[in-house]
């Protein structure tokens, strides 16, 4: 890359945000999206990749998932000629001593997400047999 180029935007982090940032400035100018790892999106953007819950961090973090709903769920014309969403299933676990996060956790999901439900130990082990009882 030439050293004497100028760009109208410089965005460090080629992971879900930068990349999105750079998408959305395309239009109104030049883009250099520059990355420090061998590939876009080597951390937490590809378990953000892989899963799209409303119910997942933070009330900020739920917020700015919430808000990249409609992008998701109908992109604009062009964008891709696949869906971006499929629908799955995400099972929070914990231990005894983790019910209380387990429980806020529950009660924070459920104001975003209707189908979200709690399952009894049996139920559990029926879909995941590896997780001990306890």
């Amino acid at each position: 890359m030439s050293t004497n180029n100028a760009y109208d935007f410089v965005i460090i982090g080629a992971g879900m945000a930068g990349a999105s940032a750079a998408y959305f400035l395309a239009p109104h100018g030049s883009v250099l999206l520059v990355e420090m790892e061998s590939q876009p999106g080597y951390h937490t953007t590809g378990r953000s990749a892989a899963l799209y819950t409303e119910a997942y961090g933070n009330a900020p973090i739920r917020a700015l998932t919430s808000a990249g709903r409609a992008f998701l769920r109908e992109p604009p014309d062009g964008f891709t000629d696949v869906p971006l969403l499929t629908p799955r299933g995400v099972m929070f676990v914990g231990r005894t001593d983790q019910l209380a996060s387990l429980d806020a956790a529950y009660t924070e999901g459920a104001a975003q997400i209707d189908s979200m439900c709690r399952l009894t130990t049996a139920e559990v082990l029926d879909r995941v047999p590896v997780l001990r009882e306890d």
